[in-house]
């Protein structure tokens, strides 16, 4: 693959955990009645955190595994489950069907992600692979501006099942895609699969400072990031009465992001990827006051305008927290990218989606628990990020 090409495929791979998230969004308010649920239910929340959680254990198996046998097979059967989990979710006869499918479909997507950043650090280290991450992000965003508007026209032609199994029709172009990726893992970096190294790789990782604060730092991003993906529909539908407006907006912010996420890129051809962590990370918090600051003088519901303008900036910043904060804390790991990876997305997917999951179901015709957790965890979020640095050549 060229550097172009390499790029795409990278982004639609990473891009495979957001549009199972995405596409599905759409399809709640008919997904309700199906299930016997009332309109004003956020129950189907669960269908996003237990994917994500599933995510997270996926990730625990798919780092050692693609340092045992390579990249390109631990992808591909990433991509058989995923797309069998998807087959499963579109025939599910009840919420426990479902909810089981939605948690085996996340452990099928936490290979994309853990793949996709093992694969690139194989080529690039730093603020190298920060700029290439940055793009993938640009390419990445684009599943937040498509998915949603291509599952509600699923679900307008056909029904909630079809959004379902269009999962499995991804899995497919990325199989037949994958045959043109060469294998990045150097033969000589490859680990025995067996409890010991896959153990003291763990530990590898988790003594590391940077990567641990690091690692940290998206943790609490994705806890911010995740409310937003999981709450947004019941807040434009239950709490604001506008539903009509979530496709419209889900496709601006994403467009809106694969602008931040380009703008990131050209910033790091001028300064390094701990000082864009840092400001990235400085404008979270600043926002995420002002987010709680009118969140409070509104008792709760503020003016529609001025909280979405808050809200969407202060998720705007966390696209350009995550892929700088993801290439610092591979950085120090090269040998054990897959490893690494698997931790970070362990912990980004398990610890983020349970802080999103206090925050979602808490959502009951206010805004509040939004405000609270934005601003709790961009103070976090930000204080790993000084603590990683301690552990950071300067």
């Amino acid at each position: 693959m060229g550097e172009r090409e390499f790029v795409l495929f990278m982004a639609l791979v990473a891009a495979m955990s957001a549009l199972a998230i995405d596409i599905l969004l759409p399809a709640f308010a008919e997904m309700r009645p199906a299930f016997g649920l009332d309109d004003d239910s956020a129950e189907l929340a669960l269908t996003i955190t237990l994917f994500l959680m599933g995510t997270g254990v996926g990730n625990l198996f798919y780092g050692p595994i693609a340092d045992a046998v390579g990249r390109k097979p631990t992808l591909a059967g990433g991509m058989a489950l995923y797309g069998a989990a998807a087959l499963a979710c579109a025939l599910a006869p009840s919420l426990g069907v479902l909810y089981t499918g939605r948690f085996v479909w996340g452990i099928a997507s936490g290979g994309s992600r853990t793949l996709t950043q093992a694969i690139v650090r194989d080529r690039f280290a730093g603020t190298a692979m920060a700029r290439v991450m940055t793009l993938i992000q640009t390419a990445f965003m684009i599943a937040p501006i498509l998915a949603p508007v291509l599952g509600k026209g699923l679900v307008e032609i056909g029904s909630w099942r079809w959004v379902m199994a269009f999962g499995a029709v991804i899995a497919v172009a990325v199989l037949a895609w994958s045959v043109r990726l060469a294998e990045t893992l150097d033969p000589e970096h490859r680990r025995r699969l067996s409890v010991g190294p896959v153990l003291a790789g763990f530990r590898s990782v988790m003594c590391n400072r940077t990567s641990l604060g690091y690692t940290l730092m998206i943790t609490f991003g994705f806890g911010a990031f995740l409310s937003f993906l999981a709450s947004t529909e019941l807040i434009f539908g239950d709490v604001y009465g506008r539903p009509g407006w979530f496709v419209p907006y889900f496709s601006a912010f994403g467009l809106a992001s694969a602008a931040v996420a380009l703008g990131c890129n050209r910033v790091l051809h001028r300064v390094d990827a701990r000082q864009l962590a840092l400001g990235a990370g400085a404008a979270f918090v600043a926002i995420s006051a002002a987010l709680f600051a009118v969140t409070v003088a509104g008792e709760g519901l503020p003016p529609f305008g001025l909280w979405m303008v808050l809200f969407s900036l202060a998720n705007a910043s966390c696209v350009g927290v995550f892929p700088t904060a993801i290439s610092l804390a591979l950085e120090p790991m090269g040998k054990l990218a897959g490893t690494a990876a698997a931790v970070m997305g362990a912990c980004g997917s398990l610890g983020g989606s349970l802080l999103a999951s206090f925050t979602d179901r808490a959502i009951d015709g206010s805004v509040m628990p939004i405000g609270i957790a934005y601003l709790t965890y961009s103070v976090l979020s930000l204080v790993c990020h000084f603590w990683a640095r301690g552990g950071s050549p300067p």
